[in-house]
């Protein structure tokens, strides 16, 4: 028995040491797909997300633009979210940037955005199409996003398919790639895979699981003494 309070007192003090593991997860989907219109010119994939848990309901989102060529651009990307939950609560902010470019404006509903036959998405992101490269997002570029705002969220709530709408079939993602040459044309992109990956870090739990499982643990721990008094 007293094993076992010891045992009980060892995991409560794992807790407030943030010593658990906890398990992060990873999404990353590489475009190198065309649903519709012009091929970017250079390889694939041609541009790429990523999307990382990096604490407690929080997870980041990179969006590159490395295999672009010449003033080929992304116009806008979009994104599907976990159908249990509401877009409309998650909030973005930026916490870095590479190259030069206009950040983008970000739109949430749910299957409100049709992104051009690749049906129905529930987060939006426009960048700019006028100006020169130095405002739009091209070759080289990147964006990174800390996303909050749901409780629960994780990396693998953003690995969803779109709803049909036209016949073209369901996504995970689309981008808008803009200016393809030779004549300037367009082409909707989607991922040629999509890679998940699972890991074990050492972060700290939020405040409220801990105080839980700390309540659970001390409850216990009362439980076994007053047995051992009886006996």
């Amino acid at each position: 028995m007293k094993k076992q309070i010891r045992s009980i007192t060892g995991i409560a003090g794992m807790l407030l040491a943030g010593a658990l593991p906890v398990a992060a997860g990873t999404v990353t989907y590489n475009y190198g797909d065309v649903s519709s219109g012009a091929s970017p010119a250079g390889s694939p994939p041609w541009v790429q997300a990523i999307f990382s848990d990096t604490a407690p309901d929080t997870v980041q989102l990179t969006l590159s633009a490395g295999n672009l060529t010449g003033n080929e651009f992304v116009s806008c990307w979009y994104f599907n979210l976990n159908p249990g939950m509401n877009p409309a609560g998650l909030t973005f902010a930026v916490s870095s940037t590479g190259g030069a470019f206009a950040g983008p404006t970000i739109k949430t509903g749910a299957d409100g955005y049709k992104a051009g036959p690749d049906g129905k998405f529930d987060l939006m992101l426009s960048f700019a199409t006028g100006g020169d490269n130095s405002a739009r997002f091209t070759s080289g570029d990147s964006i990174t996003f800390d996303i909050t705002g749901i409780s629960g969220l994780t990396a693998d709530d953003f690995n969803q398919l779109s709803t049909t709408a036209g016949g073209s079939g369901a996504y995970p993602s689309a981008a808008h790639i803009q200016d393809i040459p030779p004549d300037g044309g367009s082409g909707w992109v989607n991922p040629t895979a999509t890679i998940l990956s699972r890991s074990t870090d050492q972060r700290v739990p939020d405040a409220s699981t801990t105080i839980a499982l700390l309540g659970t643990s001390l409850v216990a721990i009362q439980g076994l003494r007053r047995k051992l008094k009886v006996k």
